[in-house]
């Protein structure tokens, strides 16, 4: 029950996430160019990042709430995960102050504290499920 509910919150965030930038690309490519980080800072790279991100997070939400390529959708949530979080951290360290474009400017999620907490929630979550997945407790697998 408790990897269930673990694995749908998971699945939500990248949904809800992913889903409100698809609405703003163009936005969310100016969004990725803000980060200052080399080679996406710049044409054409920046724009590869914004329409290549969304549908992959998407598409990730949608296989972990299915539990369709479970263990392919939760390793790749744990690398995009780690990204942000480099991604954040950067800019948070650089001093910059900057809209992310995580949520495609539809919800505020306070400063950067705010954001690596929420970051660092999220990949604990996605550590315990792939562990969870590889190697299944006695009660996951009855």
């Amino acid at each position: 029950m408790v990897l269930t509910l673990l694995r749908v919150l998971l699945a939500l965030v990248f949904l809800l996430f992913g889903g409100a930038k698809l609405f703003d690309v163009q936005n969310f490519v100016q969004n990725v160019a803000n980060f200052q980080i080399a080679p996406f800072d710049a044409v054409p790279y920046d724009m590869w990042l914004a329409y290549f991100l969304p549908p992959l997070e998407v598409i990730v939400g949608i296989c972990l709430l299915a539990k369709f390529w479970l263990r392919g959708a939760l390793l790749i949530s744990l690398g995009m995960t780690l990204a942000f979080m480099v991604g954040i951290g950067s800019v948070w360290a650089r001093g910059l102050n900057i809209d992310c474009g995580c949520t495609g400017g539809s919800v505020s999620l306070g400063g950067y504290g705010t954001h690596m907490f929420i970051l660092a929630t999220m990949l604990g979550v996605g550590v315990y499920l792939v562990i969870d997945t590889i190697f299944p407790s006695e009660k996951t697998i009855s």
